[in-house]
């Protein structure tokens, strides 16, 4: 059942208030037994870097793109950002067991580089990702929220990553970041991997370069007023919304309450069985290892101005005025427009994007970096599995 997986992710405190962080710049890898330095190589930088740099500035679907300070192109990748891995095999060992040594490798470098690009693994569909998922030694977590997503393999807990317009450019995200219960990492698979030239790279951003960026008196004022999130999900799909029956996966109410509970809603529904939804979170959070305070919310990526840069939205009447969701003040009142713009231009200028190649797996430490989806033509094809 959904809701048994979703009670194992992290319940955290709304009024931590902790360390600022610092930024590493520079990552070495970690020194291992023979069992794991004969499987992983650094992978060079050059075998990341997009041959087309995507445009961000002026972009359709992207929400601000055409407000003040918007970056003009994606970032390239770092030496560090993500940490490319090349996978070797010299002993022929199983899918699982290589993914169990790569899990081993994310947890000793999780805290010098929040994102892993592992390529090399023997791994190229959707039946491998189950088995990488399966061999993953954390308990997994469900989605439960406002993507456009499917379930791949129930048994395994794999989803599509996203079946949002391909055109539409996802921002960046910590995914559930407005829930109290979130995956504390994110695995990303490539199963067709887009053209060149044809976007649909996966932006990646880490949390503490934005927090650096941010404009002071914003960071205060929402670290003590939280954020408020509300959600509409109408009891069957309209066609521009999403239903509580698709967005939870079922169709029990029952079902939908418990997880919308234990992600810490409000709950209430109105006489045609229409879901609405609303909780306050804090705009940092502890992380769960370190302790160090991050940017950790869905501002932005809830906010209702997405909902207008939608394809599926354009030129059309939003249903008796309501939002699918928006985003205010813990107070309840509306977030500045010139502050939601100066988020998204700062975010976007710290985020970078990466070429992928089918098979590879992306591990996410999902507190300390967000990711996203440039819009793209052609063929592209992500999976998505989340651990607690």
């Amino acid at each position: 059942m959904i809701a048994r997986v979703v009670s194992a992710t992290w319940r955290l405190s709304s009024h931590f208030k902790g360390p600022r962080l610092r930024t590493t710049s520079h990552v070495s890898l970690p020194t291992f037994g023979r069992s794991l330095s004969n499987v992983f190589e650094p992978l060079p930088k050059q075998e990341l870097v997009t041959k087309f740099k995507s445009r961000l500035r002026g972009r359709q679907f992207l929400p601000g793109s055409s407000g003040s300070d918007f970056p003009e192109f994606l970032g390239e990748p770092t030496d560090s950002f993500p940490l490319g891995i090349a996978v070797k095999n010299p002993n022929g060992s199983s899918l699982a067991d290589l993914t169990a040594k790569c899990m081993e490798f994310a947890e000793e470098t999780f805290s010098r580089s929040p994102a892993i690009l592992f390529r090399g693994l023997p791994a190229k569909s959707a039946e491998d990702f189950s088995v990488i998922a399966g061999a993953i030694p954390y308990k997994t977590a469900a989605y439960g929220g406002i993507g456009h997503r499917s379930q791949v393999d129930k048994a395994a807990g794999t989803y599509t990553a996203s079946e949002r317009p391909p055109n539409y450019t996802i921002e960046l995200h910590n995914e559930l970041a407005y829930s109290e219960n979130f995956p504390s990492k994110v695995y990303l698979f490539c199963v067709k991997e887009p053209a060149d030239g044809c976007g649909g790279e996966t932006p990646i951003m880490k949390n503490n370069d934005l927090q650096s960026r941010l404009d002071p008196d914003i960071i205060r004022k929402l670290d003590e007023k939280h954020i408020k999130y509300e959600r509409y999900m109408p009891s069957t799909r309209h066609r521009n919304y999403i239903s509580w029956q698709d967005g939870f996966m079922t169709n029990d109410r029952k079902e939908v309450e418990d997880i919308a509970k234990q992600q810490g809603n409000d709950i209430h529904w109105d006489e045609n069985g229409d879901l609405y939804l609303s909780l306050i979170r804090p705009a940092f959070i502890p992380h769960p290892v370190t302790g160090e305070k991050y940017w950790f919310n869905l501002v932005t990526g809830h906010h209702n101005s997405c909902v207008d840069s939608m394809p599926t939205f354009n030129d059309t009447d939003i249903l008796d005025g309501k939002w699918p969701y928006h985003s205010y003040y813990g107070d309840g009142s509306e977030i500045e427009p010139q502050v939601i713009q100066h988020i998204r231009a700062q975010s976007w200028a710290c985020a970078v994007g990466f070429k992928w190649k089918c098979g590879d797996l992306l591990v996410i430490d999902n507190v300390a970096a967000q990711h996203g989806r440039i819009g793209f033509s052609g063929e592209r094809k992500m999976l998505a599995y989340l651990t607690a």
